[in-house]
Order: structure tokens, then sequence, then C-alpha cells
């Protein structure tokens, strides 16, 4: 599982009304040159020391602290409330009409990696084309997605208009690992059509124990990690929506 869209979502125009806040001389071009072409900037929201205009988000650090950018955008501060994990480094990161990021990979930000990488789109098109291993991600204004970047991704803005994204780097905890397994559950039964042959297996299971292993296992077969406990747990998060479909 490497690109995931979580059940969190804020609002486009309030996120955009947020964005005009930033002064054009406060965006600083991204430290990584040689991973791009045109033009590919940031503002820190929370950085090490609290700078805005520090982009880089030093592993060895942990001194991250608000900007002052933070202070004067309500907005973006009610979005970051909304976590309920320790926030490391926080950006708008802006990939101007017509530039491209280059196919590279990060450095251990995934789950497995204990650091938690999110995307909030603020401002995008339907000409942007972001690829990660080898697939398109789709990601409209205001959704909020969880992209594994240790895989290999790149981005083209094909649009007319500049792509920003608030990019969220926080800790794993308990939060994070209910949140993302809820979110790989449904993930998992957005794939099960109707007339799958999957959904009459599923359906020949008895009891919600035997339902839970069954979609635990089934889950492995289609490129997703969930165990028997996450699918319960995900279950009585959702009161049974899954299960009134299937048993």
């Amino acid at each position: 599982m490497i690109a995931l869209r979580l059940a969190l979502a804020f609002d486009p125009a309030r996120l955009a009304a947020d964005l005009t806040a930033i002064r054009e001389d406060e965006w600083v071009f991204h430290f990584n040159k040689p991973y791009y072409e045109g033009e590919w900037s940031g503002v820190s929201l929370r950085s090490i020391g609290g700078e805005t205009g520090t982009l880089y988000p030093d592993p060895t650090r942990s001194d991250y602290a608000d900007t002052e950018v933070l202070a004067r955008t309500p907005y973006f501060r009610e979005v970051l409330s909304e976590f309920q994990c320790p926030l490391l480094a926080v950006r708008l990161l802006r990939l101007s009409a017509g530039s491209r990021i280059r196919e590279h990979r990060d450095y251990k930000l995934s789950i497995e990696d204990g650091e938690f990488r999110v995307h909030i789109p603020v401002q995008t098109n339907p000409d942007l084309v972001f690829m990660l291993g080898g697939e398109r991600v789709v990601m409209r204004e205001g959704t909020m997605w969880y992209l594994n970047v240790n895989h290999p991704h790149s981005v083209y803005n094909g649009g007319a208009a500049a792509r920003v994204h608030l990019v969220v780097d926080c800790v794993v905890n308990e939060w994070v690992t209910r949140m993302v397994a809820s979110a790989t559950v449904d993930q998992f039964f957005a794939s099960v059509a109707p007339g799958d042959p999957l959904e009459d297996r599923l359906r020949a299971m008895e009891g919600k124990g035997e339902f839970a292993a069954g979609v635990a296992e089934a889950s492995s077969e289609r490129g997703l990690a969930l165990t028997a406990d996450q699918v319960v747990a995900a279950m009585a998060e959702r009161r049974g929506m899954w299960t009134r479909r299937m048993l």
C-alpha cells in the first residue's frame, strides 16, 4: 500500500483563502535543485527553530516549532489541530505551471519507518500528473492522503496554474495506525465490486470473526496488508457499514 486516501477532509475554499495570506517574497526555492525543472518552492508552517524560510526537515533535529506564517493562517492551524500525533515539518510546497519534479525516492518516510507524510492539496488542476510507484495518484483539493514516498515518484504540472500542497510530516502513533488501518479497509471494500467472486467468498463466512480473518487474508491478495484485529477495529468504528453488505 503506497497511496491511501484518509478519512479526514477539509474545506477547499478556506484552504485557498489562507493561501492568499502568503506573500510572494515568503516563498523560497526548494533545496533539492537537481530534482526539478522550472520552479518548485515552499513556505514552512512548522520548521526547525520556527524559521519560515527553512524547508529542510533535518532528520537529526527535533526542535520543530510553529512559524510566523502559521500564526496568521487560522484555517491551516485548524487543519493541523485535527492531527492527534506529534508534528514535525509542515510546509506548503508549490510547483509552478509547466514545472516538473523528476523521479526520485525520499528517505524513511513510511508508516513502517515511524514517520508519516501526509499531502493535502490546496490548489491543483486536472493536468497535474503525480506518479507514485508507477501509478498515477489523483488528489482533489481538500482531501488528505498518505503517500509512501520511499517508492519512486515524480510530478508534472501540465496545468495553467501552480499546484500547492500542504505537506505534513508527523510521528506514527496509535491514532495514525488506527486511521491508516481504517482507510485501508475502506480501500479494500471499494475494490470488491458487485459480482466479484470475492464477494461470494466473504458472504459464505460465518460470524464477524471469520469474516475479519477472511478480509485480512484477501487483502494481501490485493496488495494491502491488514490483520484480522485491524479489520475488527475498523468494523466497530464504522458500525458495521461493510458487514451489512457482506454478511
